[in-house]
């Protein structure tokens, strides 16, 4: 039976360095496929003692079926890279499951380096804020899923030094104000609110420009290069020649702005 394009999970494959992410989205996979509880058995230890704990998690884990076992197996196996296999090799998913932990989490000094590296050189690409925001918090996780604590002042770091110069003033506002109570989440607040309020200024200028040239308040016409309108109201022959003013981005701009666009 094939399976259903819309409930077909979309991310990577595990791999050496997404297993804080993979880990997550698995865990979903599992659950909506009702088969969570073929890999992680919980007990209620309320008024129990170890003892009895442990004997009420054996009769549990004992309980399951060997169906769905088997499919939560194969849904695992089917979402770990090649190179992963070796720690897939029980028939208990509950026991590979463990085994890709234990793995992932006792990376070498190699991987806790190069993980580290990645998260305080990453920069900030095409993607709006709130991608770059997730993606730092991802990078963190990661670490903090082999056992290596990411302090805040660390998170935010990175999320601030990634971004461009436009933001340096920004920056600056940070570290002269008081590191009591500063997290990321608040830190990543004041971004997201910072970027809102650029894209909210470019919209007015944008408008403005657009009034001013409505308005005939602009210094030169650059077809007949008389002062008083634009190209977009000029009924004059264009100047061809030396006399011909140039065309300046300003004026490119506007000409954009008003739906005429010159090239």
């Amino acid at each position: 039976m094939a399976e259903d394009p819309e409930r077909a999970p979309r991310f990577l494959l595990l791999g050496n360095g997404n297993y804080g992410e993979w880990s997550i989205r698995m865990e979903a996979e599992l659950i909506w496929k009702g088969l969570w509880d073929m890999v992680f058995v919980e007990v209620d230890t309320d008024g129990k003692s170890d003892d009895d704990v442990k004997a009420e998690l054996q009769k549990l884990v004992a309980k399951r079926s060997a169906k769905k076992m088997a499919e939560a197996r194969a849904e695992i196996i089917l979402r770990v890279e090649r190179d992963q296999l070796v720690h897939t090799r029980e028939r208990d998913p509950k026991l590979i499951w463990e085994a890709l932990t234990r793995a992932h989490r006792a990376r070498g000094l190699g991987t806790r380096m190069t993980l580290r590296r990645k998260l305080l050189t990453a920069k900030k690409g095409a993607e709006n804020m709130s991608a770059w925001i997730n993606r730092v918090k991802g990078m963190a996780l990661d670490l903090e899923d082999i056992g290596i604590k990411v302090a805040e002042e660390d998170k935010i770091l990175a999320l601030t030094a990634g971004l461009d110069e436009t933001y340096d003033a920004f920056v600056m506002s940070l570290d002269s104000t008081d590191s009591t109570g500063l997290d990321f989440d608040r830190v990543a607040d004041h971004l997201l609110n910072e970027d809102l309020r650029r894209a909210s200024s470019s919209k007015h200028r944008v408008a403005e420009t657009a009034l001013a040239a409505r308005e005939g308040k602009l210094q030169t016409c650059y077809r007949c290069g008389r002062e008083g309108h634009i190209r977009a109201f000029c009924t004059a022959t264009p100047l061809r020649g030396k006399g011909a003013p140039e065309q300046t981005a300003e004026s490119a701009t506007l000409a954009v702005v008003e739906g005429n666009y010159a090239f």
